[in-house]
């Protein structure tokens, strides 16, 4: 079966706890991304921000100056391994309602970040290219 790994499309963006929204801001524009992980400094995810935390913040009144830990998800975020198979992060990430997941290596530094983007992605492109290489049998 696929691996969680085999899935991870780049490098974990992440930021420190202590930044500020404008800071995390500015680098979810510069790489296109629409959560980054709030990592320690042994690059252990400490929680989440996302753009929906983003936009909650900012209609509750929160500035771009509030800190990080104050606006995302701090603590109880979904985690898998790189290693696990990728059925068990969907059912998981199925289960929390979430679009998202933290992939982390064994010693539990962060590896990636897969979202629901990314599985639908390769799956539309598998059956496309399932289409295309296996035509339905002639009738």
């Amino acid at each position: 079966m696929d691996k969680v790994g085999n899935y991870i499309r780049r490098e974990p963006i992440t930021v420190p706890p202590g930044a500020t929204l404008r800071e995390a801001v500015k680098i979810m524009a510069q790489y296109n991304v629409g959560l980054v992980v709030i990592a320690d400094q042994a690059r252990r995810p400490v929680g989440v921000l996302s753009e929906r935390d983003i936009i909650r913040a900012v209609a509750a009144g929160r500035t771009l100056d509030a800190k990080v830990e104050e606006v995302g998800t701090v603590g109880n975020i979904l985690t898998v391994k790189k290693d696990e198979d990728i059925y068990t992060a969907i059912k998981a990430m199925r289960s929390r309602g979430v679009r998202h997941v933290v992939v982390v290596n064994e010693d539990g530094t962060v590896a990636g970040v897969l979202s629901i983007r990314d599985l639908v992605e390769d799956r539309a492109l598998k059956t496309l290219g399932d289409r295309a290489w296996w035509p339905p049998p002639e009738e």
